[in-house]
């Protein structure tokens, strides 16, 4: 045992010392490469190795982002950077924005199909949900995770996922479902040959055993107690045996030692005989996982070393000074649920030793307060396991009673009672079985006679179902042909429409470097286009009618009919808002008829029957823009900076503001810059893992990531993501997307 302890102090010193110097001479020389390097793709992957061996979160967010920088459109390193940058947050204790990070991560990951990265981002997605005590969703995503794993056959990511699994199910309080992930933990243990997986499995099971002895009474938290202890010490004998020196062996040693330490600390407050000596042997293992998470700069770990610093001085029987620790202890983003907990706990306890029976009591309701915030479904599991202990306690207390009364009555009888009892026992049975055999006999011939009844309702009812199959089918057959016909009208319809709308080769000769991206939700779309010259301005349309679908289809194929006619008349200002104060004279004239007669006598008119627009003319030799929008907006991208073209709050058709004119906005730009234009059903559509919108926000960032690739590549990234996006919902709106670059 000395000389395993030597072997790992050494194994210690050397890593420690040695941990500083091999980091920068590796950064030293990427840094020489990255130097002498021209290819932006090489020069990308070299800053994503240096962010892998980063552990300061500020150097690791600086590489991550160079790495963005020059990786152009190249998703997977574009993945894994985003994946470093989401890391870093976690670390930083900024949960949400760590998850934000992980989920685009995780969207980019799917472009390349890269089954690993998806998996690994999986379990990361998982960890954090749980960090934001979403339970349920975090198991899901670890569970989904690990048969992820299990399709590429990658045992070591398996096992830290069970891991994580076994951490969230003991955090809260399900010992018997964390057993069960320990024990398939460790039957995928014996298959494997790397001693890091078995270190992984057995501090595991510590990390289980030591929660679990902390609701546990006195006999029973020894007997588990000392489960974490052998399991720690296995830990010791495979680092031995392995003489493992590298980062990862160490890192579980000292998940030992923090184990060790929780061990002792309890096993101290629970005997006060020993009290002495297990707090002594708390303090020795608490200072080896001090020295080493201090040396590695482990923010998460030091806050659960620097909690257990103040429980030891409780268990030392030094009151005041634990109380003191505890009310110096700052809670932060990597104060876990479990460290809060016990430092209520704490506090509770250290005030009523010091007679502070007031304060005491306070910290216990704060504390039950605050374990009454589990999820409802962490609540069903806890129910669960308590009545299935309690079911198997009680079989147990039965077990234990008959065995006792049965070796009672051994003793108790005699030969010639036991002979008799025999005897009863043996008529008893006979009596029993010609009484079965009789019943047998009656219930046998009544079911006999039920069957037979049975059969011959049956026969009636299969010859009416028959029948009514028949009537069925026919019925059936009939609205398959109407279907038919219906469909077929409503695809001829779209023929008539898509040939009223411009073809790709109108827009490329008006907007040589553009893209129109159209995508009805129906077979016949609500949204139109149109494109057109007026003068030295080329003027393109973007248009979404009142509803989808059939109705929208006949709004759209108006809507196609007015703007043609009046772009079609002689303009000697092309002025966008003109335009729109025509088109809506145009549609309330042809709706003139759409109105009835309230009860006050008046004249009312619907307003649901109208439509958004925007309407742009571009000048492609002075590079002028001018705009204007029925609640609709355009944006503009010029050497990364988004801006906004504002449309007005009113649509095409009646409104409360119908008398106001529509205002035009003009705007000179330079050669390069991007301008799009889109209908409201891109924003509103549901999707991505949280059944969320797409909102504005995630458009946006689509335009400055793409905004620099040339336009068909944008149209295909574009319908890429929505189409990433739709994967588990349905398309809500019609959409429409056009992006035109300024030459």
């Amino acid at each position: 045992m000395k000389i395993k302890l030597l072997h790992i102090a050494i194994c210690l010193l050397f890593l420690a010392s040695g941990l500083y110097t091999h980091a920068q001479t590796f950064r030293d020389s990427i840094l020489n490469l990255i130097s002498k390097e021209t290819d932006s793709i090489t020069i990308a992957k070299l800053y994503g190795k240096l962010a892998a061996e980063e552990t300061n979160s500020d150097t690791l967010k600086k590489y991550s982002n160079l790495s963005i920088d020059y990786c152009g459109n190249n998703m997977d390193i574009k993945a894994v950077a985003t994946s470093n940058l989401a890391y870093a947050a976690s670390t930083e204790g900024n949960w949400q924005h760590s998850l934000q990070l992980y989920q685009h991560a995780l969207s980019m990951a799917r472009y390349n199909n890269d089954s690993m990265l998806l998996a690994t981002i999986t379990l990361n997605i998982g960890t954090i949900l749980e960090a934001l005590n979403e339970i349920p969703e975090a198991m899901a995503n670890i569970r989904l995770a690990i048969d992820m794993f299990k399709q590429i056959n990658n045992k070591a990511w398996e096992i830290w996922a069970y891991r994580q699994l076994c951490h969230i199910c003991t955090n809260a309080k399900m010992f018997i479902i964390a057993e069960k992930y320990c024990d398939e933990m460790n039957q995928i243990c014996q298959t494997s040959n790397d001693p890091l997986d078995k270190l992984t499995a057995f501090i595991s099971y510590a990390q289980m055993n030591t929660f679990k002895a902390e609701s546990q009474h006195h006999d029973s938290l020894r007997r588990i107690l000392h489960r974490t202890l052998s399991a720690c010490d296995s830990i010791d004998r495979i680092i031995y045996e392995n003489k493992c020196t590298n980062f990862d062996c160490m890192t579980a040693l000292n998940e030992s030692y923090l184990e060790r330490c929780k061990a002792y600390i309890l096993l101290a407050m629970a005997d006060d005989r020993y009290y002495k000596k297990n707090s002594d042997s708390a303090q020795k293992y608490l200072n080896l996982a001090d020295k080493w998470y201090t040396s590695t700069g482990d923010s998460v770990q030091l806050s659960e070393v620097e909690l257990c610093h103040a429980w030891l001085l409780f268990a030392q029987k030094n009151y005041a000074k634990a109380l003191e620790a505890a009310n110096n202890y700052k809670i932060s983003s990597f104060t876990s649920k479990y460290l809060k907990e016990h430092l209520y706990d704490l506090l509770s306890h250290s005030h009523f030793q010091l007679g502070h029976y007031k304060e005491a009591f306070q910290w216990q309701t704060t504390l039950n307060k605050f374990q009454n915030f589990t999820t409802e479904e962490t609540k069903l599991a806890q129910v669960s396991e308590r009545l299935l202990s309690e079911r198997l306690d009680e079989f147990d207390s039965a077990e234990k009673l008959l065995k006792r009364k049965n070796e009672e009555l051994s003793t108790s009888v005699s030969d010639k009672q036991s002979k008799l009892i025999l005897a009863i026992i043996a008529l008893g049975v006979s009596i029993f079985a010609i009484i079965v055999v009789c019943i047998s006999v009656v219930r046998k011939r009544r079911i006999n006679k039920l069957l037979k009844t049975k059969n011959q309702i049956l026969l009636q009812k299969q010859e009416e179902i028959i029948q009514q199959q028949g009537i069925i089918t026919s019925q059936k057959e009939k609205v398959e042909r109407y279907n038919s016909t219906i469909l077929q009208s409503i695809r001829y319809a779209r023929h008539i429409q898509r040939m009223a709308l411009p073809d790709a080769e109108d827009i490329k000769m008006l907007f040589p470097e553009s893209f129109l991206s159209y995508m009805p939700k129906d077979i016949v779309s609500g949204d139109f286009y149109y494109v057109t010259r007026c003068g030295n301005f080329s003027i393109i349309v973007i248009a979404d009618c009142t509803g989808h679908g059939v109705p929208g289809g006949f709004l759209s194929m108006f809507g196609i009919s007015a703007i043609k006619e009046i772009l079609s008349r002689p303009i000697d200002n092309v002025m966008p808002g003109a335009i729109l104060d025509s088109m809506r004279d145009f549609i309330k004239e042809a709706f003139s008829g759409d109105s009835e007669i309230d009860e006050s006598g008046d004249e009312t008119f619907s307003t649901a029957d109208g439509m958004d627009m925007s309407v742009c003319a571009v000048n492609l030799k002075t590079r002028e823009v001018r705009y204007a929008g029925a609640y609709h907006s355009a944006y503009v991208w010029s050497n990364g900076i988004i801006s906004r073209l504002k449309g007005d709050r009113m649509p095409i058709g009646r409104h409360i503001k119908e008398d106001g004119a529509f205002t035009t906005i003009s705007q000179t730009l330079k050669q390069g810059d991007m301008l799009y234009l889109m209908t409201d059903g891109i924003q509103g559509q549901m999707g991505g893992l949280s059944g969320t919108k797409f909102m504005t926000k995630r458009l946006l960032q689509f335009f400055a990531e793409n905004a620099s690739s040339p336009v068909e590549k944008q149209k295909e990234t574009f319908e890429t993501i929505m189409h990433d996006w739709m994967q588990n919902t349905i398309q809500v709106d019609d959409m429409t997307l056009a992006g035109i670059r300024i030459l």
